[in-house]
């Protein structure tokens, strides 16, 4: 454990993205949220760490540090069966503006890549950068690819992306380097709901391919 300026703790439990650390992260998760602990304001957990944000002025560091710690030993469960999502993507060109590209790079069709894309069974290990962005690890190490050397502006809503292991649907218009290869027919983030995120943490998604015309019956177009 180590401070967070003076509002916050990280737990730290691995440094890579592996599924057992994630799920001791997970367990921590919620060992923390049962206990209550005084001051707590919230937590964040990621691939392999979890924040704990906590008020200073009603507990101290070294407080939340000693009532943290005996939670360290937390079991994983081995009942929990997460939620799976079926995301509808389209993979045609008007919304793969990086697919030529990647496959270029990678010496693989379009078609290789949006089926070993397609194929996969992504899970959500973290929140962050942007409102909704769920970060899915899962990307078959055959496309895999590092992100671009610069980033590209205007990304919009719903394109799916990958870069390295990971995947990701972007929620808002913002700038990426990651290689866009679909759009997807649902947003994440659903601003209207009072869980505005449409994924939790642990949760597995998985790629359902459509064609421009069955996008455009599916509404999102």
């Amino acid at each position: 454990m180590r401070p967070i300026a003076d509002t916050g703790i990280l737990i730290e439990f691995g440094d890579q993205i592996d599924d057992d650390v994630h799920a001791v992260v997970l367990a921590m998760d919620g060992a923390v949220k049962d206990a209550q602990l005084h001051g707590v304001t919230e937590l964040i957990p990621a691939y392999a760490s979890l924040f704990v944000g906590y008020n200073s002025l009603m507990v101290s560091y070294a407080m939340l540090c000693e009532q943290l710690e005996p939670l360290l030993d937390v079991q994983v469960a081995s009942d929990i069966k997460p939620r799976h999502w079926s995301v509808p993507v389209c993979y045609d060109a008007e919304f793969a503006p990086d697919l030529g590209e990647l496959t270029d790079v990678l010496g693989k069709s379009e078609s290789f890549v949006t089926e070993a894309h397609a194929s996969a069974v992504y899970k959500v290990y973290m929140y962050g950068f942007a409102p909704g962005y769920a970060y899915l690890g899962g990307v078959p190490a055959c496309i895999q690819m590092p992100r671009k050397s610069s980033p590209v502006m205007g990304v919009a809503p719903q394109s799916v992306m990958v870069a390295g292991s990971q995947a990701l649907i972007t929620t808002v218009t913002m700038p990426s380097g990651w290689w866009v290869i679909g759009r997807s027919g649902v947003n994440p983030l659903q601003s209207h709901l009072e869980n505005p995120f449409m994924f939790a943490v642990g949760d597995t998604v998985g790629f359902e391919p459509m064609s421009t015309v069955e996008f455009a019956k599916y509404g999102q177009i």
